[in-house]
């Protein structure tokens, strides 16, 4: 008999109080209130947003806050810096918001560069915050650049041992369950394939940055590959895709193309014209998608709406 190499194994998983039994499945209706929202590219500040939208409704969140090291967005007065208290306590708020609208069994997923030139570990902390809000850790995954913007090491610290500069290649995608790791769905609404799960639950991704920044008029976007995978290998299609930091669209245009339905925020008129733009180039009439299961996903055309517009369709 081949001997066990821990003894007590099962007692002591349940010694360490781990999340990797909460995996039960936990069914949810879709409330009929968040219909206003589908498919919108909605114009104001995520957290003011969020409060709108209902109690679990939403599949997944993809997401990159903003870096709060200088970059220049548009329509910013502060060009992203504010004091790291601040910037975190606002994160908080707008992480408490995705806890309460996702469905149970729900992702987030959040791309995360930390400044290390300000010696913040930022994806630490928002982790942290993420495990204090009671989200469940489900993984890391490193998104590998190429060497991307870290060829050389810092001159200030050059020879010396009294600060050395680290530069990293990389930056982090931390993923977080709600309630239970288990998601559920309908085996026909998925579309990941084989070899793309395969490659993909190998938790270092080397994905070329994009590069088409300068023509969309933001400094720091994720490439489509990028929530192209999140969403094929975490959710289903007709899942309602959420992204309260949405830029100039990249999450809500790869939902589009995915058949996902999509949430988009941002606080920047200039950023969510260009988010709508990218969509209707994409396809320019209503779209409804049949799956083989005879359920029917809605899929209005895509609009731009305000805050306010919002809260009139819904109040």
């Amino acid at each position: 008999m081949k001997k066990e190499k821990i003894k007590n194994k099962f007692m002591k998983e349940k010694v360490r109080k781990g999340t990797k039994n909460a995996k039960h499945s936990i069914i949810v209706k879709e409330p009929s209130s968040i219909k206003p929202f589908i498919n919108k590219i909605v114009v104001g500040d995520a957290e003011e947003v969020l409060k709108l939208i209902p109690d679990n409704s939403v599949d997944i969140i993809i997401t990159s806050p903003p870096y709060n090291f200088g970059q220049h967005y548009a329509n910013d007065p502060t060009q992203d810096t504010k004091e790291w208290n601040a910037y975190f306590k606002k994160l908080s708020l707008i992480w408490t918001e995705c806890y309460r609208i996702l469905k149970p069994g729900g992702r987030i997923a959040v791309n995360i560069q930390p400044l290390f030139s300000d010696y913040m570990p930022t994806h630490h902390i928002i982790s942290y915050q993420l495990l204090n809000i009671g989200f469940l850790w489900k993984a890391e995954i490193l998104w590998e650049k190429s060497n991307y913007n870290a060829k050389y090491t810092a001159w200030g610290s050059w020879k010396s041992p009294s600060m050395p500069y680290l530069k990293y290649t990389w930056e982090f995608i931390e993923v977080f369950d709600k309630e239970t790791h288990k998601k559920t769905g309908k085996k026909e609404n998925i579309d990941i394939t084989e070899e793309e799960f395969k490659k993909w639950v190998y938790a270092k991704w080397e994905i070329t940055p994009e590069i088409k920044m300068k023509e969309y008029g933001h400094p720091a976007m994720f490439p489509e590959e990028l929530p192209y995978r999140l969403i094929k290998l975490f959710s289903y299609k007709g899942d309602i895709v959420l992204d309260p930091f949405n830029g100039a669209g990249t999450t809500t245009l790869v939902a589009w193309k995915l058949k996902r339905r999509f949430i988009g925020i941002d606080i920047s008129l200039k950023y969510c014209k260009t988010a709508i733009q990218r969509i209707k180039k994409e396809s320019t009439q209503h779209k409804l998608f049949d799956f083989d299961n005879n359920l029917k996903f809605d899929f209005p055309f895509p609009e731009l709406v305000t805050l306010e517009e919002l809260r009139g369709k819904i109040l």
